[in-house]
């Protein structure tokens, strides 16, 4: 499933846990690293959300008005599917404990998801809350399917063959129809990325092991994954062709030109970037600029691999953040600063910064709507490193804090380089 920047969250906050477990276990044999011994107590750090609840300052969104009986029928389908299964499942109904766990597990990420789009910020945010409801729910669903009906790999493939045979018909018929650039690319850009997770994996991932009944599960999960990003990206393209006046025209040549030009300069300024120098130390310095550049250089490189110039014009916005976000960085490290936390004030004012930026580039940025999704992936990072801190239980040594300081600063550089990366791509697309 593609969970966008939700299931982008949740990738980095498993890997995060792990991270900071292993670092955990670092600090117990002692200072590995050259900074300060002298612990921060626990009272100077900032106060964060409890783990699990840290709420994103800024979510993507697109400019469409989605209708609120949109949000209803899609959560009647989850649950829906979930009074399908005889809840409390048992031994009885299942007796494999794992094969039972795993159903039980993914109707409860259902209701999880469910909750998650209820406190959503924007409309678009609980729409993608409640995809993945949808297809956790289509995953127990289909599994007690298997056992109660005996459903069956075949049938489900065959459901999800037909939802890629529309797809392909739906891309076919996509038109660049508008009358505001800017407007329009973000939400063809949001309907390519739809179509392109159904066309993109014919396959789901079934290890031998499963059995039968979790493979009819996946494939359920699958077939559901497909018919939900179908409709959500048919959705929005009527929705939004449907607000269009009359006489509202192709757009196609504006953003191919836009296009063009962008993944021109975005190469130029990748080819461009520095040799990397050899460290004197791996410092938190060191570590941001790494980062950043590996960043810099993949999202400049994958510019122009998209399904159609409006996911290029979106995502030579994120190359070029990247990029700019890259060079604040290097300037900084140049100029001296050291980036690691000292006190728990360091801490503090590194959060404040970053989700004072943020929310100041959604403001200064020309056209928030095309700001608001690399944006919405700073707040990301503000919010994994909040996750980071609510995990900390007692006084820490400054480097334990250099993952969270890190994710602080890198959100704070992303937001700072937005306004100037979206200023340029408004100027490719009025050109």
């Amino acid at each position: 499933m593609d969970r966008s920047s939700t299931t982008r969250r949740r990738f980095l906050l498993a890997a995060g846990a792990a991270s900071s477990a292993a670092l955990a276990g670092c600090n117990d044999l002692g200072d590995l690293g050259e900074g300060s011994s002298e612990e921060i107590p626990l009272g100077e750090l900032p106060e964060v959300p409890d783990e699990g609840e840290s709420v994103p300052v800024v979510a993507d969104a697109v400019p469409v008005d989605i209708e609120r009986a949109k949000l209803q029928a899609t959560a009647t389908r989850v649950t829906d599917l979930l009074e399908t299964l005889p809840l409390p499942l048992g031994a009885r109904e299942i007796p494999n404990g794992y094969v039972r766990g795993r159903l039980v597990d993914a109707a409860d990420e259902a209701t999880t998801y469910l909750d998650e789009a209820r406190s959503a910020t924007t409309r678009l945010s609980a729409l993608q809350s409640l995809r993945y409801a949808r297809t956790e729910a289509r995953f127990a669903a289909e599994g007690w399917a298997f056992v109660e009906d005996g459903r069956t790999k075949a049938e489900l493939r065959e459901r999800h063959r037909e939802t890629v045979e529309d797809a392909e018909a739906f891309r076919s018929a996509h038109e660049y129809r508008g009358t505001d650039p800017v407007r329009a690319v973000v939400v063809h850009a949001h309907v390519e990325a739809n179509v392109r997770r159904v066309l993109a994996d014919r396959e789901p991932s079934v290890y031998e092991e499963s059995g039968d009944l979790l493979t009819v599960a996946e494939w359920g999960e699958y077939a559901e994954s497909a018919r939900t990003h179908l409709e959500d990206g048919r959705y929005l393209y009527e929705r939004f062709t449907d607000s269009l006046s009359p006489g509202a025209g192709s757009l196609e040549g504006t953003f191919d030109s836009a296009a063009d030009s962008l993944v021109t300069d975005v190469r130029r300024r990748r080819d461009e970037l520095p040799p990397e120098g050899t460290p004197d130390e791996r410092d938190l310095g060191w570590e941001l600029q790494y980062r950043l550049r590996s960043d810099a250089e993949s999202s400049a490189k994958n510019v122009g691999d998209g399904d159609g110039a409006a996911s290029t014009v979106v995502d030579a916005t994120g190359a070029l953040t990247d990029l700019l976000a890259y060079e604040r960085v290097r300037n900084r490290a140049e100029d001296g600063e050291r980036f690691g936390a000292e006190t728990g004030a360091d801490v503090r004012e590194a959060r404040s910064t970053a989700l004072e930026t943020i929310r100041a580039a959604l403001t200064e940025a020309e056209r928030p709507a095309l700001a608001r999704g690399v944006l919405a992936d700073a707040a990301v990072q503000v919010t994994f490193a909040d996750e980071e801190l609510a995990r900390i239980r007692r006084s820490v040594r400054p480097r334990r804090l250099d993952d969270p300081m890190r994710r602080y600063v890198t959100a704070t550089v992303r937001a700072r380089s937005v306004p100037e990366a979206t200023r340029q791509v408004v100027a490719a697309l009025e050109s």
